[in-house]
């Protein structure tokens, strides 16, 4: 099969071999995969992982061979990304995705980007009515985004500040503004604040035009926000989180990427501010929010490419004002 391989050398399409096919196994064929910045951090090496390895984790596709019932030739499916042990302290306590010895899908182990995977039967999901293969590479990205709002929820009317107006944030912005919130969307991208607009985001920022510290304050009675989103996935991001948050605060961080930041941890003791993030989310009540119409996700498409267009992919993928980049297969 084909496959889109990073190498010491860089990405290369490559004929590589079908995994077997093993009993509790669904083997997909992989029909559309969308990059993340996860991808392109291990594509700069600003993430290390072992080399070589296909790269992929917003996947989906239809089912191609399945050895359990459920799963039937072409369904239309897409799948979670870690491979856990099912027998450490995380696993028995429904917390999978930390487990002592897992894998991940693109990450640790090969991915998305090639024709064919195979995956355990339990971490494949159907595509209900209404979602379809373009919804179904969203799957993975929003069911984290919903996680944060599981772990860091405000009351209705409540100021939440978002940080980064790239997909994650977009998802994340639509997510609290459905539960309610006050959402205040900040980025120096003209163009991706636009499309937030188009989401029906009222409150969008421009760092470069505005005063945002001074906006956000108005909007606070002076004292910050509860709840700051970092999703610039920058160290400058969680500075300005915490510069902005309010005293006993929480700012909950999405994927650094690698990234180190230096922290005054003595301001966070004293200013009793929460930190805490999230990887991985409920796939099910991503679906959900998906077959209802309740997150748009079409509209976060900047372009989509053919396999053989991989390289290409990843280039355009790393431009400022691309929100989300499919590779289909």
């Amino acid at each position: 099969m084909q496959s889109l391989v990073l190498t010491r050398d860089g990405l290369q399409v490559a004929d590589t071999p079908i995994t077997p096919l093993m009993p509790g196994d669904v083997r997909i064929e992989v029909r559309s995969v969308g990059i993340c910045g996860t991808d392109l951090a291990i594509w700069k090496g600003d993430l290390s992982t072992p080399l070589p390895i296909i790269l992929g984790h917003e996947i989906a596709g239809v089912v191609h061979e399945s050895s359990v019932p459920e799963f039937t030739h072409g369904a239309m499916v897409t799948t979670e990304v870690d491979l856990a042990c099912g027998r450490c302290w995380y696993c028995k306590n429904h917390l999978k995705h930390l487990c002592i010895t897992k894998q991940t899908l693109g990450i640790t182990i090969d991915g998305g980007l090639r024709e064919y995977l195979s995956v355990p039967a339990d971490l494949v999901h159907h595509l209900p009515d209404g979602v379809d293969i373009v919804a179904g590479t969203f799957v993975e990205p929003l069911a984290s985004a919903i996680q944060t709002q599981v772990d860091s929820p405000v009351g209705s009317g409540e100021v939440v500040l978002v940080l980064g107006s790239g997909k994650l944030g977009l998802l994340i912005s639509q997510i609290y503004d459905a539960t309610g919130a006050n959402v205040f969307l900040l980025d120096r991208n003209r163009y991706q604040l636009g499309l937030g607009k188009q989401l029906g985001l009222t409150n969008t920022i421009n760092t470069t035009e505005t005063d945002w510290k001074e906006a956000v304050l108005e909007a606070t009675s002076g004292v910050g926000p509860p709840l700051v989103v970092e999703a610039t996935g920058t160290p400058d991001g969680f500075i300005m989180a915490l510069e902005i948050v309010r005293n006993r605060g929480t700012i909950a961080l999405k994927s650094m990427h690698g990234n180190s930041v230096q922290i005054n941890t003595t301001e966070i003791v004293n200013r009793e501010i929460r930190i805490t993030g999230t990887s991985r989310g409920p796939y099910d009540k991503a679906l959900d929010m998906l077959s209802k119409g309740r997150i748009e996700v079409n509209r976060l498409v900047s372009k989509q490419f053919t396999l053989e267009e991989g390289a290409m992919a990843f280039e355009y993928a790393n431009q400022p004002n691309v929100t989300k980049v499919l590779v289909n297969i």
